[in-house]
C-alpha cells in the first residue's frame, strides 16, 4: 500500500468508517465489482469481519449489493457518499441542537480551558460571535484577520457592536476598526500570529496561532464571569486608548474631541456590558 492508498484510508475514517470498512471502501474503488470472499482475500481479513462490515456499509449508503447469487458489491462513488454524508449531517445537527437545548441549565464554569488545534480555536471564535448579544472587542493579526474578517463582518451586519485592532491597515465593514500604530514592529518581534475576542464581558479567547504549520502554539477561552468582566474592561480601555489618540492630533477644536470621545463611550461604554451586570448580581445574590 503507497502513501495515497495509507492517506485515503485515514480519511475515510475521519468521516466515520471503521478501520476494516475504510479498507473495504478502499479496496472496491478500484475492485468493483466483488464478491465478500474475493474482498476479504485482497485486504486480508478474515471472512467473518469482512461480511459484517460490508453489511455495515450498505447500510451507511457506501456500497451497492446486487440481488445475484454471488452478492456481488460495488462501492458508491465518493463524491455521491459524501453528499449523503453532508445530508445526514445536517438533518441530525438540527435535532441534536434541540436535544442539548432542552437540558437543564447549569451554573457558570470558571475553568480556563486549553484549545488544541487550529480549527477548534476558529470555530470557537464564529460560535462567541454567534452567542454575542451586544458588543464584542478583539484583534487581528493580518492571517488570522484574513481567516475571519466575513464572519466579524456578518456579525455586524447582524447589529453587534464590534471593535477590532488591526496590524496591517486592513478594513472591515462596519466594525470599529482601531489601527495599531505599532502594528509593524509589533509583527516583527512577536513573529507569529494571534488573535484575541471578548463578548459581553462573559467570555474570552486569546490565542497564538501559526497558520502556514496550521498549528496553535498557545490558545485559551474561559466563561468564568470574573475573569472575562475583568479582562473586557482592560480590553476596552485599551481600545478607547487607541481609537480616540490619533483625534489628540486630527481634531481642530475641544469641542470636536469631546463629541468624537462622546461618541466612541456611547457605542463601548465602561461598565456596560452584559457580564458587569451578571457580576452585580452574582455579588448582591
Amino acid at each position: 500500500m503507497d502513501r495515497t492508498d495509507s492517506d485515503l484510508t485515514i480519511l475515510l475514517q475521519e468521516i466515520g468508517f471503521s478501520e476494516l470498512e475504510a479498507e473495504i471502501y478502499h479496496y472496491l474503488l478500484t475492485g468493483s465489482p466483488a464478491t465478500g470472499y474475493r474482498i476479504a482475500k485482497g485486504i486480508g481479513r478474515s471472512f467473518t469481519n469482512t461480511y459484517k462490515a460490508l453489511e455495515s456499509l450498505r447500510i451507511k449508503g457506501a456500497v451497492l449489493v446486487d440481488d445475484g447469487e454471488r452478492r456481488l458489491t460495488r462501492a458508491v462513488p465518493v463524491e455521491e457518499l459524501l453528499d449523503q454524508i453532508e445530508s445526514r449531517f445536517r438533518q441530525t445537527r438540527g435535532r441534536v441542537v434541540a436535544a442539548a437545548a432542552a437540558l437543564p441549565g447549569r451554573g457558570g464554569d470558571n475553568r480556563v480551558y486549553r484549545l488544541g488545534s487550529l480549527d477548534q480555536v476558529l470555530e470557537r471564535y464564529r460560535q462567541m460571535l454567534l452567542e454575542c448579544e451586544v458588543r464584542a472587542l478583539g484583534e487581528l493579526s493580518p492571517e488570522s484577520c484574513t481567516l475571519l474578517r466575513g464572519d466579524v463582518e456578518a456579525a455586524a451586519a447582524r447589529g453587534l457592536k464590534i471593535a477590532v485592532r488591526t496590524y496591517a491597515g486592513e478594513m472591515l465593514d462596519g466594525v470599529r476598526t482601531i489601527h495599531s500604530p505599532i502594528g509593524d514592529i509589533t509583527q516583527e518581534a512577536i513573529g507569529t500570529q494571534w488573535l484575541s475576542l471578548f463578548i459581553d464581558g462573559r467570555q474570552f479567547l486569546m490565542a497564538n496561532i501559526d497558520t502556514e504549520a496550521g498549528m496553535v502554539l498557545e490558545a485559551v477561552w474561559s466563561e468564568s464571569i470574573y475573569l472575562a468582566r475583568e479582562i473586557y474592561s482592560y480590553v476596552n480601555a485599551d481600545l478607547h486608548h487607541y481609537a480616540f489618540a490619533p483625534l489628540l492630533d486630527r481634531a481642530e477644536t475641544l469641542d470636536e474631541l469631546r463629541a468624537a470621545y462622546r461618541d466612541l463611550e456611547a457605542e463601548f461604554p465602561p461598565g456596560g456590558d452584559l457580564g458587569f451586570r451578571e457580576l452585580l448580581r452574582r455579588l448582591n445574590r
